[in-house]
């Protein structure tokens, strides 16, 4: 049987494993004058409403120390019986959140496409001027050969280029350049 689902019975005190779990990180002298059947009763009550072990330690072991330890200790646990537990909390939060949002799917509807255009239209008034559309570069055609008349590749002088071929046969000594001015 687990300790969450045991009633709790005035004046007793914590079994030593649910006093480590919510008192174990304490020092050791300050724990063990927690061991008090008040405290005990305390805690199961907090534990039956459904506060659990581990967010009780976390919240007792975050208070600062002070002269009377015991005393700020009670106090804390004592203003959690007047609290929710944070996992009901959580629930209920989530609750509310998924009630909310189907609420809101309701009445959520996409927009019209008159809708839709009109708010196009308008960014684009805000955008400034439409943009053309470029036109396509004019193609730069290479100058002819002045050998054979076909594309050329290389530039030799202003008057003179050449194409691929030309150039292969100059380097074997099969064709030769006419004197030109």
């Amino acid at each position: 049987m687990e300790l969450f689902d045991l009633p709790s019975q005035p004046g007793q005190r914590l079994d030593a494993e649910t006093h480590a779990g919510v008192f174990g990180d304490l020092p050791s002298s300050l724990a063990q004058s927690l061991h008090t059947a008040e405290l005990g009763d305390l805690v199961l009550q907090l534990l039956d409403r459904g506060w659990r072990q581990g967010q009780l330690a976390a919240r007792v072991g975050a208070l600062p120390s002070g002269p009377d330890p015991v005393a700020e200790i009670t106090a804390l646990l004592e203003g959690f019986l007047d609290q929710v537990p944070p996992d009901a909390r959580w629930r209920e939060e989530k609750r509310e959140r998924e009630a909310l949002r189907s609420s809101s799917a309701e009445f959520e509807q996409p927009a019209s496409e008159e809708s839709r255009q009109a708010w196009l239209a308008r960014i684009r008034d805000e955008l400034g001027a439409r943009r053309t559309t470029p036109r396509e570069p004019v193609r730069r055609t290479r100058p002819a050969c002045a050998l054979c008349g076909q594309e050329s590749s290389y530039f030799v002088t202003r008057e003179v280029r050449l194409c691929d071929t030309c150039v292969e046969q100059l380097g074997t000594g099969a064709l030769q350049l006419p004197n030109v001015g």
